[in-house]
């Protein structure tokens, strides 16, 4: 049964990052909806912009890292506070810090699921195999994409 359900939570979270599959169905409204198709195409420049006071794109971007991080840390037994709000910050970034944000999340994505794999099927069902996490990486993903539609 872990297997199967770790399969499963790894299938819906490469979906949340890089959308469906061509010629696939998909559990997100459209195809192209995954986090890296949504903000490889954007420069820091747009990544940085705040409309109407609401956070940027790069710091929505920053904070679901931060999250999905503090997610497997927290399962792997490091329960310290955390900075929440701080995990928003900054909200403007160069070109340089923009990539390294786009990169450290993919990273952080496979991090999460080493520590989920490596946990007896017990422990990742009462964990609730990360589906929090993803959750919450849809919607700040959803976020972005609203920020992304014309005014």
């Amino acid at each position: 049964m872990g297997e199967k359900l770790i399969d499963q939570v790894e299938e819906l979270l490469r979906e949340t990052f890089e959308g469906a599959r061509p010629g696939e169905g998909t559990q997100y409204l459209d195809h192209d909806s995954g986090i890296i198709p949504t903000v490889r195409k954007l420069s820091a420049e747009e990544a940085s912009q705040r409309r109407e006071g609401r956070p940027s794109i790069a710091s929505h971007l920053r904070h679901m890292e931060f999250h999905l991080r503090v997610s497997h840390e927290w399962i792997a037994g490091d329960q310290s506070r955390r900075d929440w709000k701080a995990s928003f910050l900054p909200q403007q970034v160069t070109p340089a810090e923009w990539q390294a944000i786009v990169d450290r999340i993919q990273q952080t994505r496979q991090d999460f699921l080493r520590v989920l794999r490596g946990l007896p099927a017990d422990r990742l069902v009462a964990e609730g195999a990360g589906m929090g996490a993803i959750a919450h990486l849809a919607y700040h993903l959803g976020a972005i994409r609203q920020l992304l539609r014309p005014s």
